[in-house]
């Protein structure tokens, strides 16, 4: 079934902020029953996804929203698990072609953040996502991936990442991010003596 595309948008009437989908006329004669229903509710589902992140992320109380640098690992990619199903689900008739930028604008978070967080849901597995290890660090190992992947590396970089989270000798983020630099260029794995 291929899924009819949508976007989520907002827009200003005065002093009111109005978020609405939008969807092509022409696509609304493929929706089988009241089109208007089926567009709010899953409006509906969007934005009771923005409160399900809002309340893993920050909590219980949105105005004391906590820094989102200082949660564990884990629950970035609890996260990611929730904001990358939705917009995959069979389920959803609709897929939301703004859907990184929409997440963006309704949760705080920049788009790149976002595309970081849908993404490392699928090539790390729960298991390989350590408290340990700051989130920035799969981040950064994330936008090497494709170039690890082409020396055989990528995986051996995953293990050794955590290797050096549990043992609680990663090296600073910058110099993490030097290491790749490395690997990368000399299409070797980085030793260290920690």
């Amino acid at each position: 079934m291929t899924k009819i595309p949508v976007k989520i948008i907002e827009f200003s009437d005065g002093d009111k902020k109005i978020q609405e989908v939008m969807i092509d006329l022409v696509d609304t004669m493929q929706i089988d029953g009241d089109p208007g229903k089926k567009i709010e509710q899953f409006r509906d589902k969007y934005f009771n996804l923005v409160k399900q992140a809002e309340k893993l992320f920050y909590g219980n109380d949105l105005n004391e929203k906590k820094k989102y640098q200082n949660l564990p690992s884990s629950t970035y990619w609890k996260l990611g698990k929730i904001l990358q199903k939705f917009n995959e689900d069979i389920k959803n008739e609709f897929k939301v072609t703004n859907y990184n930028q929409s997440i963006s604008r309704d949760f705080g978070l920049s788009v790149d953040y976002v595309y970081d967080l849908v993404t490392i849901v699928k090539i790390f597995k729960k298991n390989e996502i350590l408290d340990s290890v700051p989130f920035s660090y799969y981040r950064a190992l994330k936008r090497k991936k494709n170039e690890l992947e082409k020396l055989g590396l990528f995986e051996k970089e995953k293990k050794r990442l955590n290797q050096l989270g549990e043992k609680k000798k990663l090296p600073g983020r910058e110099n993490y991010k030097k290491e790749l630099n490395t690997i990368v260029a000399t299409g070797k794995s980085y030793i260290t003596n920690r």
